[in-house]
């Protein structure tokens, strides 16, 4: 996340570690006051809007009330095929953008499409039930049924990969922010919705999902961001596994459980649960928002765990056959609303690492999207497998469930929460601690390495400079204050907030820092930047020896520098200034000169020829 840093001492400190910077700066995504065009309630009003179209058709089929009851065959059908649909619609995203440097959809052209296909969907399904409850059976029926869904499920899918692609505009808090106020907004206009006779509730689902589109339609075009998804992978992945692990549990429990508390109840007033639902899903998005409000603390992905656990562990509880007084489709609004906490959280996880690694949001949150909508797609179909056997034998098999939920939860919670309690940290070493001790091999403990740092700072030492590392390994701005940060000992949590950096920010920043040096630790990667900073800076860098030994030409020897450090085609072109056309018509000069297929031999190579001593 970009924010300007209001540090007092941090300038000091900077100068006092010999850290100035040598990356020249890029305006970051939404400097311009961090907002989504000239005009913020238009996408606020769509995005809710959009919500809207969302509850009346996906996450329920209240739309179609004044049709008659599909029945729980054809509800099943039916939000297999919406899932389905978005799946195979997001995994086409990843594959056609995972390469690309083009951030969001076209906005004119993608809501043009998705309203044309949206609503034809919305037909095929609404005269397909007609047909259904008019007495016909004939497989046509089904064939347009299934064909509605699925151009409804994809039209409507693509749309939201298309609103969430913005989320990177805003911080951490505001877009948490921003995606429970349109929640709220959403659930307002459903509460009225409900209230109009069930006949308009078919065309107000058209005309929310045509206005929603078309404020996207007004936003202005996205920009061409440095990295692609597939470049920056490797660093994305460690920041949000846990959230899709934590989401994709959740997801699965809601398929499970909706599809059993849909089989065999066909008596529930569609409209009269809607507003239940409705009434759970606000006291949850209002308690979602004190804290962010109140505190300036939006949920995290391990507390937002904790509090979707309960309520979908008291989901089985109300499973068929165990709790005959309640209503068994509340069943399904619990967990369901159990899964939408997480998945919030997981949007702004996935917005902020965008941002922080300025690649496009629109793969990212496709893949993310289509992981977890699996897992959502399996409980569904494990939910129709069982749901014969978990009414026969009630309370037994709901406590079952509900067992062997808490054991994945309590692995789940294990991975998600404690996993980065036990990282090392390069911890300062005590003043008595002389610097001479570090040098000549002498333990000092897990922070010895920062003792030299300190000396360094100081004046006192002649070693390699910070800011001369900095150049040599080509860090940006906050990479190098980061790893300037590391070097006293700072934690991740309190860079974070010495920074006004999210942790996830920090988290990539770090990850980058390790893999420039080849690393997997703090601690590691103390030792590395302290071994480094011992050799004289009047040696000759290895890549220089290798240029002189190879005749590499000037502009071959910076190209051969980024090679040696792991920097991408694209990094390289973007530190040198020159296209990328012209890094790979080098890097194919180097490889030749070399006698090398690889960058991987690049780099043993270099550091075959680095100095020992």
């Amino acid at each position: 996340m970009h924010v300007c840093v209001r540090i007092p001492n941090l300038a000091a400190r900077c100068k006092r570690l010999s850290w100035t910077g040598t990356k020249r700066r890029r305006r970051p995504r939404g400097a311009e006051g961090c907002h989504m065009g000239k005009r913020p309630a238009t996408p606020a009003a769509g995005f809710a809007l959009y919500w809207l179209t969302e509850i009346l058709s996906f996450h329920a089929a209240t739309a179609f009330a004044d049709l008659g009851s599909m029945g729980a065959k054809l509800e099943n059908v039916y939000f297999a095929t919406l899932a389905a649909a978005r799946i195979v619609a997001y995994a086409i995203v990843v594959l056609a953008r995972g390469r690309s440097h083009e951030e969001g959809l076209p906005p004119v052209p993608a809501a043009a499409g998705a309203t044309a296909a949206a609503l034809s969907g919305l037909a095929l399904v609404a005269g397909a039930i007609t047909h259904t409850n008019a007495g016909a059976t004939d497989p046509t029926a089904l064939a347009t049924f299934v064909t509605g869904a699925a151009t409804l499920g994809a039209a409507q899918g693509v749309m939201g990969l298309a609103w969430a692609s913005k989320l990177p505009l805003l911080s951490y808090r505001g877009s948490y922010l921003y995606l429970i106020a349109t929640h709220v907004a959403a659930t307002a206009l459903v509460a009225v919705a409900l209230l109009l006779p069930t006949s308009w509730l078919l065309p107000l689902t058209a005309v929310s999902l045509v206005t929603a589109n078309a404020c996207f339609a007004k936003l202005p075009r996205a920009e061409r961001l440095e990295h692609t998804v597939r470049e920056q992978a490797g660093d994305i992945a460690p920041l949000l596994w846990r959230g899709v692990l934590a989401v994709g549990v959740f997801a699965f429990v809601s398929g499970l459980v909706s599809s059993i508390a849909r089989q065999g109840f066909d008596d529930a007033n569609p409209v009269e649960f809607q507003f239940f639902t409705q009434g759970v899903s606000s006291v949850v998005l209002v308690v979602m928002a004190v804290p962010a409000l109140v505190f300036h603390q939006p949920l995290k992905l391990e507390t937002s765990y904790r509090v979707a656990l309960p309520l979908s562990a008291l989901g089985f509880l109300v499973l068929p056959g165990l709790i005959e007084t309640v209503p068994p489709g509340l069943s399904g609004t619990l967990v369901t609303t159990g899964y939408m906490i997480t998945g919030i959280v997981l949007y702004c996880m996935v917005g902020e690492a965008s941002k922080i690694a300025r690649v496009p949001a629109l793969p990212l949150v496709a893949g993310v999207s289509c992981l977890t909508l699996i897992c959502l797609l399996a409980g569904e179909a494990a939910g129709l497998a069982l749901a014969r056997h978990l009414v026969e034998t009630g309370t037994s098999a709901a406590f079952m469930g509900l067992g062997g939920l808490y054991l994945v939860a309590l692995a789940a919670s294990w991975l998600v929460g404690r996993s980065d309690a036990r990282k090392q940290s390069c911890a300062p070493l005590p003043t008595n601690v002389h610097r001479d001790s570090v040098r000549h091999g002498e333990k000092g403990g897990p922070g010895e390495h920062c003792d030299a740092e300190r000396a360094s700072a100081e004046g006192t030492d002649p070693s390699l400079s910070l800011e001369e590392l900095a150049a040599r390994y080509r860090l940006s701005d906050q990479e190098s204050t980061v790893l300037a940060l590391f070097m006293e000992g700072r934690t991740i949590p309190r860079i974070a907030q010495e920074l006004y950096l999210s942790q996830s920010a920090v988290k990539y920043h770090a990850q980058k820092l390790y893999r420039r040096f080849g690393v997997h630790s703090r601690s590691e990667l103390c030792g590395a930047v302290a071994q480094l900073r011992r050799e004289r800076s009047e040696r000759p860098f290895p890549e220089n020896d290798l240029g002189s030994t190879y005749d590499l030409t000037a502009r071959e020897r910076e190209v051969l520098a980024g090679l040696s450090r792991g920097l991408s085609v694209t990094e390289i072109a973007d530190d040198l200034d020159i296209s990328e056309n012209t890094v790979k018509t080098h890097v194919k000069r180097i490889y030749g000169k070399l006698g090398v297929h690889s960058k991987q031999e690049v780099i043993d190579l270099v550091q075959g020829s680095r100095p020992t001593a």
